[in-house]
């Protein structure tokens, strides 16, 4: 790509170098860079309106080949770019994302263990010993539940 734009800059640049000396021997040295047969004998301006309209309809179908080659171009550039994203995301970001899900997943298994082995046994045993504050409170509260039920009778 670097190659072709180099040739065609180079190309450019000889074409305006071409010109400028073309206007220079032509203008000043009246000279003749041109072959006879490329240049008219005589120029004039255009004299009447169907002569500007056919200078103003070449200068749009100009401006209209030259709008097409950039939108080629801006279309290629598009096409490389979603292709160059298209590889960052499968090379970069496709392994970034299978090794957060193994990180969950080796957090998911650690968590279940931790529940099973150490937070399952102390819940047992403090339900154990909250049943067991529970029903020795019932014993001992026992006399005061019966006098209450006498009060809320009369």
């Amino acid at each position: 790509m670097r190659f072709i734009t180099t040739i065609v800059s180079l190309a450019l640049v000889f074409l305006v170098f071409y010109l400028g000396l073309s206007v220079v021997v032509d203008g000043y040295f009246d000279g003749n860079i041109f072959p006879n047969e490329v240049t008219p004998d005589s120029w004039a301006a255009p004299n009447s309106w169907s002569n500007w309209r056919d200078i103003l309809i070449v200068f749009t179908a100009l401006f209209w080949v030259l709008s097409g080659i950039v939108l080629v171009i801006l279309l290629i550039i598009l096409v490389v770019v979603a292709l160059a994203a298209r590889r960052v995301l499968t090379q970069n970001v496709a392994p970034a994302v299978d090794s957060l899900k193994d990180s969950l997943d080796n957090l998911r298994g650690t968590t279940e263990f931790m529940g099973e082995t150490v937070v399952s046994p102390v819940i047992r045993v403090y339900a154990v010993v909250r049943g067991v504050r529970g029903g020795i409170g019932a014993i001992t509260h026992l006399p005061d539940r019966i006098r209450r039920r006498k009060k809320g009778k009369k």
